[in-house]
């Protein structure tokens, strides 16, 4: 399976981090950090409704994009900030306009980790990426609560259904390829 897990997280070795590594330890797949790219946020120039490609040139178009055409199955994983994603994920997010009809029918799952409120919206914003884009959610999503790094491991319940969500990414894969 061609899985790519997608930390918005801006700490290292956050943990979101773990979360998405644990399921990537399951279902085999890449890892990547947003932060270790350069994004710049969509400029709403509309030039990718012309050309059918983002004209901004940075790691987004060069690397990313390319990752994501690439998957079988993307999962986005996010602190909660405000109530939302972080705003690493969210300009993830917003770029991939340029791409909309080219994610249909791949497999998505939400992994968020907050202090106990917000999850919700951050989880309602990533699930509205891949109904927007035509995915397949795998499941509600995952939510974890933690603040200081390591915290997640005290979660078992975020733990285990971040297990279960890989797992259920890979018997989704499973029934796509008969």
């Amino acid at each position: 399976m061609k899985a790519l897990y997608v930390s918005g997280s801006p700490r290292k070795d956050s943990n979101t981090d773990y979360l998405l590594k644990l399921m990537v330890s399951i279902t085999g797949g890449q890892f990547v950090k947003l932060t270790d790219y350069q994004i710049e946020p969509c400029m709403s120039c509309w030039a990718c409704r012309r050309l059918d490609r983002c004209t901004v040139g940075d790691d987004m178009s060069r690397v990313l994009t390319p990752m994501l055409l690439g998957a079988d199955a993307i999962v986005l994983g996010s602190p909660v900030y405000f109530n939302n994603v972080s705003a690493q994920l969210k300009a993830f997010i917003d770029r991939t306009w340029a791409i909309r009809g080219k994610l249909k029918n791949k497999i998505g799952g939400a992994v968020v980790v907050g202090r106990r409120y917000g999850a919700e919206s951050a989880i309602t914003a990533i699930n509205a990426f891949f109904l927007k884009h035509e995915m397949l959610p795998a499941n509600r999503g995952v939510s974890g609560i933690a603040f200081a790094q390591g915290d997640i491991q005290q979660d078992r319940e975020a733990v285990e259904a971040a297990e279960r969500l890989a797992e259920r990414i890979s018997e989704l894969r499973g029934m796509l390829q008969r």
